[in-house]
């Protein structure tokens, strides 16, 4: 199984509670739950990956508010691997981001959903080198890729 890693994961396994991003006790629990969620996959032989645009809209946020998770995401590259955005993957992207434009028949999709589509590019080109092999997107929002991946809530994919 291939699984990736949406910018919400990533911000779930670095940000903790210390760091101002949640005042929350729900957000604490969940993320360490989903750093063990990552651990029992890992454990298990998934081939778990992110996107260097998931990490770039994360670690922008990180570096404004001034937080040390930077560090924490730098460190997660030691533990999973992070996929480059290519040419081909943007060529992808676009056909994705103009299919949604004319599937919603109006502006009515949401304006900013280019990381999406770079992402879901990248699902559809795993899934052609991968034919064999499950590939999922790890979300906490799963109606922004549902459409056109194999997605599902992060605590769903074991």
């Amino acid at each position: 199984m291939i699984v990736i890693l949406d910018s919400n994961i990533l911000a779930l396994l670095v940000t903790t509670l210390d760091e101002k991003l949640s005042e929350d006790e729900k957000f604490l629990t969940e993320s360490k739950q989903c750093r063990e969620w990552l651990y029992r996959l890992l454990s298990k032989g998934a081939y778990v990956i992110a996107s260097d645009i998931c990490d770039y809209e994360l670690r922008r946020e990180l570096i404004r508010i001034k937080s040390k998770s930077v560090l924490k995401l730098d460190r997660l590259r030691d533990l999973i691997e992070f996929q480059e955005v290519t040419f081909a993957v943007l060529e992808k992207a676009a056909e994705l981001w103009a299919e949604a434009r004319y599937m919603s028949q109006s502006n009515k999709v949401k304006e900013n959903i280019d990381v999406d589509c770079i992402l879901a590019a990248q699902w559809c080109l795993l899934k052609e080198q991968y034919p064999g092999r499950q590939v999922i997107i790890a979300t906490k929002n799963i109606k922004d890729f549902q459409r056109v991946t194999d997605c599902d809530i992060w605590q769903n994919i074991t």
